[in-house]
């Protein structure tokens, strides 16, 4: 009986590791995007002062587009999501201007996808596929 509790305990506490390793996880990433987007927007600190709580706004929206279950078709999502991008281009471009507005929006996307390619290659590296860094192919 006292080796089920230690197992239910380890159990339980290699799970809440790894959940707060997840949530770290996360972290790192919204705090490498923030330095990112400031970086290639070029921004000031009087501008990320009014830029990031709109900017958060506009994250938190489209979050909750994304995890609308109401919302079957994927054309459906991704004109919400066009929407919600419309709507804060304006508010972007009343902070900045119209090319720096969009320029958060290219340095997002451009983001997304290194962000996506880093996370396939450590996955692949995991798996013992690590063959892409040896052929040159960890663009």
């Amino acid at each position: 009986m006292k080796k089920l509790f230690l197992l239910f305990g380890f159990i339980k506490f290699a799970a809440v590791v790894a959940s707060a390793q997840e949530i770290d996880r996360g972290e790192r990433i919204r705090s490498l995007e923030i330095g990112y987007i400031t970086k290639h927007v070029q921004l000031t600190p009087g501008e990320a002062e009014k830029f990031w709580p709109v900017f958060n706004k506009y994250r938190q929206e489209l979050k909750a587009v994304a995890v609308d279950n109401s919302i079957k078709e994927e054309l459906d999502r991704q004109q919400k999501v066009l929407d919600i991008r419309k709507k804060y281009k304006k508010d972007f471009t009343a902070i900045l201007n119209a090319d720096r507005a969009q320029q958060v929006f290219e340095a997002e996307d451009r983001f997304k996808v290194l962000v996506k390619k880093e996370l396939q290659k450590r996955a692949r590296a995991r798996q013992g596929g690590g063959d892409a860094e040896k052929s040159g192919n960890n663009k």
